[in-house]
Order: C-alpha cells, then sequence, then structure tokens
C-alpha cells in the first residue's frame, strides 16, 4: 500500500488496497503463519483485528500473540 503505518484498525480497502494486492497479502499469510488462508477472508474481515481472529480460528494449535511482525 506504499504507506508508512497501519493501525489494527484500518480498512484495508479504505487505504486503497484491491483484489490483487489482497490476492498478495493472503499469499504471505498464508506463507507467514502456514495456515490456508481463503481469499474471502480479507473481503469479509478488512482490518488486521478482524483477520487475526479468522488466523486464530483457522489455526486453533498456534499460540495466541506469537506471531513475528512482517511487512506485507
Amino acid at each position: 500500500l506504499g504507506l508508512e503505518r497501519v493501525g489494527v484498525g484500518d480498512n484495508f480497502f479504505d487505504l486503497g488496497g484491491h483484489s490483487l494486492l489482497a490476492t498478495q497479502v493472503i499469499s504471505r499469510l498464508r506463507a507467514a503463519f502456514d495456515t490456508e488462508v481463503p481469499l474471502a477472508a480479507i473481503f469479509d474481515h478488512p482490518n488486521i483485528t478482524e483477520l487475526a481472529e479468522v488466523i486464530d480460528e483457522l489455526s486453533p494449535g498456534s499460540p495466541q500473540g506469537d506471531y513475528e511482525e512482517f511487512e506485507f
């Protein structure tokens, strides 16, 4: 998105995100968390807080808050 900072409640699409960037985000989330995250998740949950909850639900064995920081 080319932004210096993004808040956990900021909407991906309001910040300039679009479907092609969404596919890149999902691909990076899959790689970072070794979890199959559906593309629809970013459309249904377009901010970091909501998307993190989806990832937690998809990865029940992962401890909460134990994620490494990565760059979109």
